[in-house]
């Protein structure tokens, strides 16, 4: 089976690069399939966030739409329409390759992917929200125009579009067989090294509004009037970071709050906590939830749409908090500080539970549905 990744680009820290190695990587493991990943974009002095495997060939299309950017506002509007350049050179491509399956990951491509004349099965993987859009744009006309756009109109060039969670699926086309869902995977480590009697509790991700650390820094505000010795710890970088120094310093929580910054190993960061917790105002999937889990942290979050009502089992593995109640959100970590015992059965019960997101099952979801589709096209044929 040939295979086509199309994506902007592999480099940087996002999400999108590391799980599209990921699976990528692990497609090309399975003797039949001969995977390919085709980008615009690889000039930007950014790392592999994920080793990319021998086994893959990749190709370069050198569109580099945003390398001029900075020249001017000229230079701007211009990178709009090298998507022309990009659509005939990815058209050339795939009649090269004449791979079975192309996925879209949902950036410049998408756009492209619909109008490519090829037999190829065409897939679109939305790697967050749905309807992120109504979190992030100001008029509600333009989300909704634009959501239009993406979901009923330039979803009929494709032959299935793979949302990240059920509670997606379920909100939005809950009657709608083009779309289904199929989970962001986790590589689980080879041993989880969790100082459960450590007296951290941490928080990551980029310090930005959609995360909403400044609920955590009030909520932690009450933890630390009943649990004095814990600490909470906020490891990322983000444009936030002085509004939220300013909460702590209000709050006077300066001993007791640590914006640690970037990590290039926030593994290590978690296995030396004891709790994880996540105050996001929407997501897509958070694998972060799954990556704390699977160093066997109890989790505690706001539920936001989408993503922790499919990974948290209530009572189980974690907390879900409903309408981002910061009071209840402060209740549910000093229980878990104040109980070991509680805090030593969800960390067994999130390593059992992780295993359902596991790279191997996720792979076999994926192979399962492109035979499907496969078999669906031929019959058409």
């Amino acid at each position: 089976m040939k295979i086509v990744y199309s994506i902007n680009s592999i480099r940087g820290l996002g999400g999108i690069q590391k799980v599209t190695l990921l699976k990528a990587n692990a497609l090309a493991d399975i003797p039949q399939n001969k995977v390919y990943i085709i980008v615009t974009d690889n000039w930007m002095n950014h790392p592999l966030i994920h080793e990319l495997s021998s086994k893959i060939t990749f190709i370069n299309l050198q569109i580099n739409y945003y390398k001029d950017d900075y020249k001017s506002k000229f230079h701007q509007i211009l990178s709009n329409f090298k998507i022309v350049n990009h659509y005939l050179k990815l058209q050339k491509t795939i009649s090269q390759i004449r791979p079975d399956i192309i996925i879209s990951v949902g950036q410049s491509e998408k756009h492209i992917v619909p109008l490519l004349k090829t037999n190829a099965i065409k897939i679109r993987e939305i790697h967050f929200n749905s309807h992120y859009r109504s979190f992030t744009y100001k008029s509600k006309i333009i989300s909704m125009f634009l959501n239009f756009l993406d979901f009923k109109v330039m979803s009929r060039g494709y032959d299935k579009i793979v949302l990240l969670t059920k509670e997606d699926k379920d909100t939005f086309f809950p009657n709608n067989n083009k779309y289904t869902y199929i989970y962001n995977p986790v590589v689980l480590p080879k041993s989880n090294n969790n100082y459960k009697n450590s007296n951290y509790v941490i928080a990551v991700g980029r310090l930005s509004v959609q995360k909403d650390f400044i609920s955590l820094i009030k909520a932690w505000g009450i933890v630390h009037k009943e649990c004095p010795c814990w600490k909470l710890k906020i490891v990322g970088e983000g444009p936030e970071k002085s509004i939220l120094e300013k909460e702590i310093r209000k709050l006077n929580l300066y001993d007791s709050i640590l914006l640690t910054g970037y990590s290039n190993n926030v593994k290590k960061e978690m296995s030396e906590s004891s709790i994880f917790v996540m105050t996001s105002i929407f997501e897509g999937f958070p694998l972060v939830l799954l990556e704390a889990m699977s160093y066997g942290l109890p989790v505690v979050a706001f539920r936001c749409q989408f993503g922790p009502k499919d990974i948290i089992k209530e009572g189980e593995n974690g907390f879900l908090i409903e309408n981002r109640n910061i009071g209840n959100l402060s209740k549910k970590i000093i229980l878990l500080i104040k109980n070991k015992q509680i805090r030593e059965n969800m960390s067994h019960q999130a390593l059992t539970q992780i295993k359902e997101f596991e790279l191997s099952n996720i792979i076999s979801q994926w192979i399962d549905l492109f035979n499907i589709l496969i078999t669906k096209n031929n019959t058409k044929k």
